[in-house]
Protein backbone atom coordinates (compact mmCIF):
# COMPACT_ATOMS: atom_id res chain seq x y z
CA UNK A 1 0.00 0.00 0.00
CA UNK A 2 3.03 2.32 0.18
CA UNK A 3 2.81 3.19 -3.51
CA UNK A 4 -0.90 4.02 -3.22
CA UNK A 5 -0.16 6.18 -0.17
CA UNK A 6 2.48 8.13 -2.13
CA UNK A 7 0.00 8.75 -4.96
CA UNK A 8 -2.71 9.82 -2.51
CA UNK A 9 -0.27 12.22 -0.84
CA UNK A 10 0.67 13.77 -4.19
CA UNK A 11 -3.01 14.21 -5.08
CA UNK A 12 -3.62 15.89 -1.72
CA UNK A 13 -0.67 18.22 -2.25
CA UNK A 14 -1.96 19.11 -5.70
CA UNK A 15 -5.46 19.74 -4.36
CA UNK A 16 -4.20 21.75 -1.39
CA UNK A 17 -2.01 24.00 -3.54
CA UNK A 18 -4.89 24.54 -5.97
CA UNK A 19 -7.37 25.45 -3.25
CA UNK A 20 -4.87 27.66 -1.43
CA UNK A 21 -3.96 29.67 -4.52
CA UNK A 22 -7.61 29.86 -5.57
CA UNK A 23 -8.79 31.26 -2.25
CA UNK A 24 -10.09 34.79 -2.61
CA UNK A 25 -7.62 36.51 -0.26
CA UNK A 26 -4.46 34.83 -1.52
CA UNK A 27 -5.47 35.07 -5.18
CA UNK A 28 -6.26 38.76 -4.93
CA UNK A 29 -3.00 39.52 -3.12
CA UNK A 30 -0.85 37.61 -5.59
CA UNK A 31 -2.70 39.05 -8.58
CA UNK A 32 -2.16 42.56 -7.18
CA UNK A 33 1.58 41.94 -6.89
CA UNK A 34 2.19 39.86 -10.00
CA UNK A 35 -0.60 41.02 -12.28
CA UNK A 36 -3.23 38.65 -13.67
CA UNK A 37 -0.87 37.08 -16.20
CA UNK A 38 1.88 36.76 -13.62
CA UNK A 39 -0.50 35.05 -11.21
CA UNK A 40 -1.63 32.59 -13.89
CA UNK A 41 2.00 31.84 -14.74
CA UNK A 42 2.88 31.23 -11.07
CA UNK A 43 -0.24 29.11 -10.63
CA UNK A 44 0.72 26.98 -13.66
CA UNK A 45 4.25 26.45 -12.33
CA UNK A 46 2.94 25.28 -8.95
CA UNK A 47 0.40 22.96 -10.60
CA UNK A 48 3.07 21.41 -12.82
CA UNK A 49 5.31 20.93 -9.80
CA UNK A 50 2.77 18.44 -8.47
CA UNK A 51 1.23 17.15 -11.72
CA UNK A 52 4.52 15.94 -13.19
CA UNK A 53 5.65 13.79 -10.21
CA UNK A 54 2.09 12.51 -9.72
CA UNK A 55 1.77 11.26 -13.30
CA UNK A 56 5.35 9.96 -13.38
CA UNK A 57 4.96 8.04 -10.13
CA UNK A 58 1.66 6.49 -11.14
CA UNK A 59 2.77 5.36 -14.59
CA UNK A 60 5.87 3.78 -13.07
CA UNK A 61 3.72 2.00 -10.43
CA UNK A 62 0.74 0.72 -12.41
CA UNK A 63 -1.49 -1.94 -10.79
CA UNK A 64 0.40 -2.10 -7.48
CA UNK A 65 -1.01 -3.04 -4.09
CA UNK A 66 -4.07 -5.16 -3.31
CA UNK A 67 -6.80 -5.50 -5.92
CA UNK A 68 -9.84 -3.77 -4.41
CA UNK A 69 -12.24 -4.88 -7.14
CA UNK A 70 -12.22 -6.61 -10.51
CA UNK A 71 -14.76 -5.51 -13.11
CA UNK A 72 -14.81 -7.64 -16.30
CA UNK A 73 -14.20 -5.09 -19.07
CA UNK A 74 -16.13 -6.70 -21.90
CA UNK A 75 -19.43 -6.42 -23.73
CA UNK A 76 -21.82 -3.79 -22.38
CA UNK A 77 -19.41 -2.72 -19.62
CA UNK A 78 -16.66 -2.07 -22.13
CA UNK A 79 -19.04 -0.07 -24.33
CA UNK A 80 -20.26 2.04 -21.40
CA UNK A 81 -16.72 2.82 -20.28
CA UNK A 82 -15.70 3.81 -23.80
CA UNK A 83 -18.76 6.06 -24.10
CA UNK A 84 -17.89 7.64 -20.74
CA UNK A 85 -14.38 8.38 -21.94
CA UNK A 86 -15.68 9.82 -25.21
CA UNK A 87 -18.16 12.04 -23.34
CA UNK A 88 -15.51 13.11 -20.83
CA UNK A 89 -13.00 14.10 -23.50
CA UNK A 90 -15.69 15.90 -25.53
CA UNK A 91 -16.76 17.93 -22.47
CA UNK A 92 -13.15 18.74 -21.60
CA UNK A 93 -12.26 19.92 -25.11
CA UNK A 94 -15.52 21.84 -25.54
CA UNK A 95 -14.97 23.52 -22.19
CA UNK A 96 -11.48 24.62 -23.19
CA UNK A 97 -12.75 25.96 -26.52
CA UNK A 98 -15.75 27.87 -25.17
CA UNK A 99 -16.22 31.09 -23.23
CA UNK A 100 -17.28 30.41 -19.65
CA UNK A 101 -19.26 32.45 -17.09
CA UNK A 102 -16.08 34.01 -15.67
CA UNK A 103 -14.94 37.22 -17.40
CA UNK A 104 -12.14 36.62 -19.91
CA UNK A 105 -10.70 39.19 -22.33
CA UNK A 106 -13.60 41.49 -21.48
CA UNK A 107 -16.24 38.86 -22.31
CA UNK A 108 -18.32 36.40 -20.33
CA UNK A 109 -21.00 33.84 -21.10
CA UNK A 110 -24.29 35.31 -19.89
CA UNK A 111 -26.59 32.46 -20.97
CA UNK A 112 -25.69 28.74 -21.17
CA UNK A 113 -25.02 27.39 -24.64
CA UNK A 114 -23.31 24.31 -26.04
CA UNK A 115 -21.41 22.27 -23.47
CA UNK A 116 -22.63 24.52 -20.66
CA UNK A 117 -26.13 23.16 -21.26
CA UNK A 118 -24.67 19.77 -20.28
CA UNK A 119 -22.81 20.98 -17.17
CA UNK A 120 -21.63 24.32 -15.88
CA UNK A 121 -18.19 22.80 -15.20
CA UNK A 122 -17.27 21.03 -18.47
CA UNK A 123 -13.49 20.87 -17.89
CA UNK A 124 -13.72 19.53 -14.35
CA UNK A 125 -16.63 17.20 -15.14
CA UNK A 126 -14.94 15.91 -18.27
CA UNK A 127 -11.82 15.13 -16.25
CA UNK A 128 -13.74 13.40 -13.46
CA UNK A 129 -15.82 11.35 -15.94
CA UNK A 130 -12.69 9.99 -17.60
CA UNK A 131 -11.07 9.31 -14.24
CA UNK A 132 -14.10 7.44 -12.88
CA UNK A 133 -14.29 5.27 -16.01
CA UNK A 134 -10.65 4.29 -15.56
CA UNK A 135 -11.09 3.67 -11.82
CA UNK A 136 -13.96 1.27 -12.52
CA UNK A 137 -11.79 -0.76 -14.90
CA UNK A 138 -8.64 -0.68 -12.77
CA UNK A 139 -9.18 -1.87 -9.23
CA UNK A 140 -5.66 -2.07 -7.85
CA UNK A 141 -4.75 0.26 -4.98
CA UNK A 142 -2.47 2.57 -6.98
CA UNK A 143 -5.04 2.83 -9.79
CA UNK A 144 -7.84 3.69 -7.37
CA UNK A 145 -5.68 6.24 -5.56
CA UNK A 146 -4.71 7.93 -8.84
CA UNK A 147 -7.99 7.93 -10.77
CA UNK A 148 -10.20 8.19 -7.70
CA UNK A 149 -8.07 11.03 -6.37
CA UNK A 150 -8.27 12.95 -9.65
CA UNK A 151 -12.05 12.47 -9.80
CA UNK A 152 -12.52 13.64 -6.21
CA UNK A 153 -10.18 16.59 -6.73
CA UNK A 154 -12.09 17.67 -9.85
CA UNK A 155 -15.53 17.41 -8.22
CA UNK A 156 -14.53 19.16 -5.01
CA UNK A 157 -12.65 21.89 -6.90
CA UNK A 158 -15.59 22.84 -9.09
CA UNK A 159 -17.97 22.84 -6.13
CA UNK A 160 -15.68 25.13 -4.11
CA UNK A 161 -15.19 27.32 -7.17
CA UNK A 162 -18.90 27.94 -7.60
CA UNK A 163 -19.45 28.50 -3.87
CA UNK A 164 -16.70 31.14 -3.93
CA UNK A 165 -18.31 32.89 -6.91
CA UNK A 166 -21.76 32.77 -5.36
CA UNK A 167 -20.40 34.19 -2.11
CA UNK A 168 -18.89 37.10 -4.07
CA UNK A 169 -22.43 38.23 -4.93
CA UNK A 170 -22.05 38.18 -8.71
CA UNK A 171 -25.64 38.45 -9.95
CA UNK A 172 -24.75 37.35 -13.49
CA UNK A 173 -23.05 34.20 -12.18
CA UNK A 174 -26.03 33.49 -9.92
CA UNK A 175 -28.32 33.52 -12.97
CA UNK A 176 -25.91 31.26 -14.86
CA UNK A 177 -25.67 28.91 -11.88
CA UNK A 178 -29.44 28.64 -11.51
CA UNK A 179 -29.88 27.91 -15.24
CA UNK A 180 -27.29 25.09 -15.44
CA UNK A 181 -26.64 21.64 -13.97
CA UNK A 182 -23.75 20.62 -11.74
CA UNK A 183 -23.63 16.97 -12.82
CA UNK A 184 -23.43 16.25 -16.58
CA UNK A 185 -26.59 15.38 -18.49
CA UNK A 186 -28.92 16.07 -15.54
CA UNK A 187 -30.34 19.37 -16.83
CA UNK A 188 -33.27 19.84 -19.22
CA UNK A 189 -31.09 21.28 -22.01
CA UNK A 190 -28.44 18.54 -22.02
CA UNK A 191 -29.47 16.94 -25.32
CA UNK A 192 -29.53 20.31 -27.05
CA UNK A 193 -26.12 21.05 -25.60
CA UNK A 194 -24.81 17.81 -27.04
CA UNK A 195 -26.00 18.83 -30.49
CA UNK A 196 -24.24 22.19 -30.08
CA UNK A 197 -20.83 20.72 -29.22
CA UNK A 198 -17.98 21.91 -31.48
CA UNK A 199 -17.07 19.33 -34.16
CA UNK A 200 -13.49 19.27 -32.83
CA UNK A 201 -14.74 18.25 -29.37
CA UNK A 202 -16.90 15.46 -30.81
CA UNK A 203 -14.08 14.19 -33.05
CA UNK A 204 -11.61 14.24 -30.16
CA UNK A 205 -14.03 12.32 -27.96
CA UNK A 206 -14.50 9.64 -30.63
CA UNK A 207 -10.74 9.41 -31.12
CA UNK A 208 -10.30 8.95 -27.36
CA UNK A 209 -12.82 6.09 -27.34
CA UNK A 210 -10.95 4.41 -30.19
CA UNK A 211 -7.67 4.92 -28.33
CA UNK A 212 -9.20 3.32 -25.22
CA UNK A 213 -9.78 0.18 -27.26
CA UNK A 214 -6.57 0.13 -29.29
CA UNK A 215 -3.82 1.70 -27.19
CA UNK A 216 -4.46 0.96 -23.55
CA UNK A 217 -3.21 -2.64 -23.58
CA UNK A 218 0.25 -1.33 -24.56
CA UNK A 219 0.35 0.82 -21.40
CA UNK A 220 -0.41 -2.05 -19.08
CA UNK A 221 -4.09 -1.30 -18.63
CA UNK A 222 -6.71 -3.74 -17.38
CA UNK A 223 -8.41 -5.21 -20.45
CA UNK A 224 -8.78 -2.34 -22.93
CA UNK A 225 -8.11 0.06 -20.07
Amino acid sequence: MKDAAVIAALVLLLASSHMLLSSRKIRSRLAARLGEKGFLAAYSVVALAFFVPLFFYYFTHLHRGPQLWAVPVAGAVELLLELAIAAGVAMLVAGLLSQGPAPFAGKRLEEPVGVHRITRHPVFMGTSTMAIAHAVANGYATDVAFFGGIAAFSLVSCRLQELRKLAAGDAAYRRFHDATAFLPFTGPGALRGGRELPPLAVATGIAAAVAARCLHPSTGGCGVF
